[in-house]
């Protein structure tokens, strides 16, 4: 291991023990999606090499990013709890909850739902919080053999379940589909032979852009001297931007239209959108969650669709509850986090969160009645006890004392309004 003694190791981040030799990026298409899969599901050695560096061209999608991003915040976005064993809040752990690391780690957890998994660094504790929340990079990982290789296709590496490195790292992993592996391919295996067809078509309709959109300039010349040709020529490829030409009387020139007309493209952008609508099918459960979907997410307009993303958001939530309250407050504990034993974490649902703000309005639209009545009965009621009770800032308005006019003034108003 001398030769890598350059590196700087970070038991608690295992990114410092992989080379740092750049990922050889290919042209992705259908054979390579179908040789990703073979690697990982090898009898003998399996790896997620290509696997993953198919992912990393896939993301760069612009819908596929988008319903990723989507599918995140309906998670990242929810309010959340952290309860004590006999169910009630404290409000000391959620503030330490509360803060960018954890929203950096949900967001790497989250993103095992596309990748398969990710192994998360949770790096220096800094004044009692984490200090770097981290990713590692996916393709030097084994899920078969759950270690850390220092080269991409290395059998052997750092086993990130055992010390010192597990008290620093969290093992985010989804199902396995069929069995071959310990861990799940992701969503983006089932999006990106999609998006490697809408690549394409982005190509294809490039070129027919190119090759139909802009008419054809025919020129024909009975000219024989290679000058006057090639002159001839010139002029015919400069004839954008107004141009002009001279030209013999039997010299005669045509632009030409494609049979096609403006409606070409149309097999293209056609293509796309049924890939898109599939796309968003896999990642958010409706194909028009992500473009189609007027109005906040709970509303009961919005029909199948948001009724798709209520179903991912729940089951996304279960998931990060499982890895926060499974994986994350052990760790936490271990490292010399005071953390109270029974402490769990656990997501606001819509339902619990529409129930508290009816009730708190019905509350206080019954103190204020109740107000009313106490003061039309000749009873007054403590405002700093009110204001308590409302949670509700009260100011008291000084009576607007009435205008008073002399005589005169107020008969000169009467005139003039009459």
């Amino acid at each position: 291991m001398a030769f890598f003694d350059f590196l700087k190791r970070n038991d608690k981040n295992l990114n410092s023990f992989t080379s740092r030799t750049a990922l050889n990026r290919i042209r992705q298409d259908v054979s390579t999606w179908r040789d990703a899969m073979r690697e990982a599901e090898a009898g003998q050695f399996p790896h997620r090499v290509k696997m993953q560096r198919l992912f990393v061209d896939t993301v760069l999608n612009g819908h596929v990013s988008a319903c990723i991003e989507k599918r995140k915040n309906l998670t990242m976005l929810r309010d959340f709890e952290l309860r004590n064993a006999d169910g009630s809040e404290n409000e000391d752990m959620e503030s330490l909850f509360e803060a960018e690391w954890f929203r950096q780690f949900m967001s790497y957890a989250l993103d095992a739902i596309f990748y398969g998994y990710s192994l998360v660094s949770l790096g220096d504790i800094i004044n009692g919080k984490y200090s770097k929340i981290d990713v590692i990079k996916r393709w030097y990982i084994s899920p078969d053999r759950l270690n850390v290789t220092i080269h991409q296709y290395n059998l052997s590496g750092y086993d990130f379940l055992k010390p010192p490195y597990d008290l620093w790292h969290v093992w985010c992993t989804t199902p396995s589909e069929n069995g071959m592996s310990n861990v799940g391919y992701g969503l983006l295996y089932k999006v990106a032979v999609y998006e490697i067809i809408n690549r394409a078509m982005l190509g294809f309709n490039a070129d027919a852009a190119e090759l139909y959109g802009q008419p054809i300039r025919v020129g024909t010349t009975n000219k024989t001297d290679e000058g006057e040709r090639s002159e001839f020529a010139s002029m015919l490829s400069q004839m954008g931007s107004s141009g002009w030409i001279i030209k013999d009387q039997l010299d005669t020139i045509e632009i030409l239209q494609n049979t096609m007309g403006s409606t070409g493209f149309n097999i293209y952008a056609d293509l796309e959108k049924r890939n898109e609508a599939k796309i968003s099918k896999i990642i958010l459960g409706h194909a028009d969650a992500l473009d189609s979907t007027p109005g906040k997410l709970g509303s009961d307009d919005n029909g199948a669709a948001v009724t798709a993303m209520r179903e991912i958001q729940t089951n996304d939530g279960k998931y990060i509850e499982n890895i926060i309250n499974g994986l994350l407050i052990p760790k936490m504990r271990q490292v010399g986090y005071i953390i109270p034993e029974g402490l769990y974490f656990e997501f606001e649902s819509n339902e619990d969160k529409d129930g508290k703000e009816n009730a708190e309005l019905d509350k206080q639209k019954k103190l204020a009645d109740i107000t009313q009545l106490l003061k039309n009965s000749g009873y007054s009621v403590d405002p700093i006890w009110l204001a308590d009770e409302l949670e509700i800032p009260l100011v008291k308005v000084a009576p607007t004392a009435s205008p008073s006019f002399t005589k005169e003034v107020q008969n000169a108003l009467n005139k003039l309004y009459s």
